[in-house]
């Protein structure tokens, strides 16, 4: 029995409707909407604004070095280690700086060590297998990343991540080794010189970054070029052939385009070093690849 006075009601207080209260609304989502939903991310990927502007410094610095390396192997093979050791330390000093390392000194270090000494031993091991040594030049790489961590007195900030981008760096600087020995086999040099005139000439497909309708076609196209240019430079190279060429090119072409399209995503890339690293990092990261076909279509 009610006195027959209104409620009160504090207005400060705010009033809950559970029928239209989105937070209490149950969130009723199917298996094929999810479903439909990742298909469509993974047909329509949306990529950082950085990753869509022209880096027009990193195809000139990719072609310019593989022009390098080509134009050392075939006159030395000195000159083609010392190439491939210049271009480890062109990774040492801007690879820290590029992937965000803590500790930019100590994996500036390591790298740097992979970076020269790794085509130093392949280039003063006299006999096959040439690569016995890489190996051994990784583990002091690695020991000295692991010692300046333990050295370090600035409380260790992102330690595992300081450790991931010295690692990295210190593989590609190790897999860049790989094209020392091309500078003494048998048609070694004309292979780095195909591969060297694939890398220069699909690094264009680079520039199609801010085209929206050219963007999922850009690894097609560096494959494409590559493919070409190789095949191409091989008609002029008998020890090669433009079948094998072909597949150089396509190889080298795709490998080095997904390598820097992946660098392309960090803030750093703007600016003239991080570019200038990334192309480094595009050609020494085909090596192995380089080598092993090249020993199986050539010999």
């Amino acid at each position: 029995m009610t006195d027959g006075r209104m409620p009160i009601v504090d207005a400060t207080e705010p009033v809950s409707d559970p029928v239209s209260d989105p937070v209490n609304e149950p969130v009723n989502e199917s298996r094929a909407a999810r479903r439909a939903a990742r298909e469509d991310r993974r047909r329509n990927p949306i990529l950082p604004p950085i990753a869509t502007e022209r880096r027009v410094i990193l195809v000139l610095a990719t072609a310019v070095f593989a022009v390098l390396l080509a134009l050392a192997t075939a006159a030395d093979q000195a000159l083609g280690a010392a190439a491939i050791a210049w271009g480890g330390l062109v990774l040492a000093w801007g690879w820290p700086e590029l992937l965000g390392s803590s500790s930019k000194f100590g994996s500036s270090l390591a790298i740097g060590l992979a970076g020269v000494l790794a085509p130093v031993a392949v280039a003063v091991t006299s006999e096959e297998p040439f690569l016995r040594h890489v190996p051994v030049v990784v583990a002091v790489a690695m020991l000295a990343m692991f010692l300046h961590q333990l050295l370090r007195r600035d409380g260790r900030p992102r330690l595992t991540q300081s450790l991931a981008v010295s690692a990295a760096g210190i593989a590609i600087a190790a897999i860049g080794a790989a094209y020392v020995p091309l500078g003494r086999t048998f048609g070694g040099r004309e292979v780095v010189a195909v591969v060297a005139a694939s890398l220069a000439l699909s690094a264009i497909a680079d520039l199609g970054a801010p085209m929206a309708r050219a963007r999922p076609w850009m690894v097609a196209a560096a494959g494409a070029i590559g493919l070409v240019a190789g095949g191409v430079a091989g008609l002029f190279v008998d020890v090669v052939g433009a079948p094998s060429g072909a597949l150089l090119g396509a190889v080298v072409g795709v490998l080095a385009h997904v390598t820097r399209r992946a660098l392309c995503t960090l803030s750093p890339i703007r600016g003239m070093r991080g570019q200038i690293t990334a192309a480094a990092a595009s050609v020494l990261v085909t090596a192995v690849p380089v080598y092993l076909l090249s020993r199986l279509i050539v010999g």
